[in-house]
């Protein structure tokens, strides 16, 4: 084991009634090639087994730390304490029902280390049920395979997330310009933290390195698992990264169309709830509801397109 004071990797991992599973994700991290990381495990007040096990895990590994909250308080503001008490040079962020392969870190760190000028780097997962088998094939399209920064990442980012948190391994110092995780957002918050550091301009690079694929478990009781409640928080990110992040004109055109077209069906087909921020509402509804009125008359030909396609 490596006995060095300082870190080179932080791996963090929130957790909350995840005592089934918490267990395969620690000795995935201590079963790591590289081993000068610590891992602090943030309990968002479990009321299950979670507790005993990750003590457990951490008597017989002093580079584990388990950090209980006083409250349950969401997996962004979880993710947001263990920033706090980062020492590492990486972040891996790691769910607690998911897995990392034995080489990710030492690859990963190993290329980052000769690549300075990129923030971001990434690589494939699979998806999985039981005992995870690393010599999967990763299922990442080629269209999701991204190098690149600025205005390229975040027109892909707007159709949809597509980084797995766990496949990424970042730079601390991007926390000096993207504060953490939105407390408000339990759902998608993932997807406005990729979309933040994109919109800032850094640097974002896929490694086709089998040795760092991550395992994703398909978990009934995990957030993503909530299509409804992740859909709802769809609009909020659009209109927080409008108001707050320097977008290109291309961008804030491409941004507003994707919002109006989702308003407008969840109005007219009522596919759940319109939730606005009262952050910056006045202006970006300026901007919105002409958009949107502009937008109907050809909403419905853009539906019957879709139904047709």
């Amino acid at each position: 084991m490596n006995t060095q004071h300082a870190p080179k990797i932080t791996v963090i991992i929130p957790t909350y009634n995840y005592a089934e599973f918490i267990g395969d994700a620690l000795l995935s991290v201590r079963a790591q090639t590289y081993t000068n990381w610590e891992c602090l495990v943030i309990d968002d007040a479990s009321t299950d087994g979670t507790a005993g096990i990750v003590k457990e895990h951490a008597s017989q590994d002093p580079r584990i730390r388990y950090i209980r909250l006083d409250r349950n308080s969401g997996v962004s503001a979880a993710r947001n304490r263990g920033f706090e008490e980062v020492r590492g040079e990486f972040i891996q962020l790691l769910d607690a029902d998911d897995v990392i392969a034995p080489g990710k870190l030492a690859a990963q760190v190993s290329w980052l280390d000769q690549h300075d000028e990129v923030g971001v780097l990434y690589s494939n997962y699979f998806a999985f049920t039981g005992n995870p088998s690393f010599d999967r094939e990763g299922e990442y399209r080629a269209d999701e395979c991204l190098n690149g920064s600025g205005d390229m990442i975040v027109s892909r980012l707007l159709r949809g997330n597509i980084f797995r948190l766990n496949t990424v391994l970042f730079r601390k110092w991007i926390l000096h310009e993207v504060v953490g995780f939105r407390a408000g957002f339990r759902y998608v918050e993932d997807w406005d933290f990729w979309l933040r550091i994109a919109a800032k301009g850094f640097m974002f690079r896929f490694l086709d390195e089998p040795l760092a694929i991550s395992g994703v478990r398909a978990n009934p009781k995990s957030l993503s698992s909530d299509k409804s409640a992740m859909s709802d928080h769809y609009l909020p990110v659009l209109q927080h990264l409008w108001v707050h992040e320097p977008l290109s004109a291309i961008n804030q055109v491409s941004l507003l169309g994707r919002y109006v077209l989702f308003l407008l069906d969840r109005i007219f087909l009522r596919k759940g709830r319109v939730i606005l921020l009262r952050d910056g509402i006045v202006p970006f509804l300026i901007v919105v509801i002409p958009f949107a009125l502009l937008a109907l008359p050809f909403w419905p030909f853009y539906k019957a397109r879709q139904v047709l396609a």
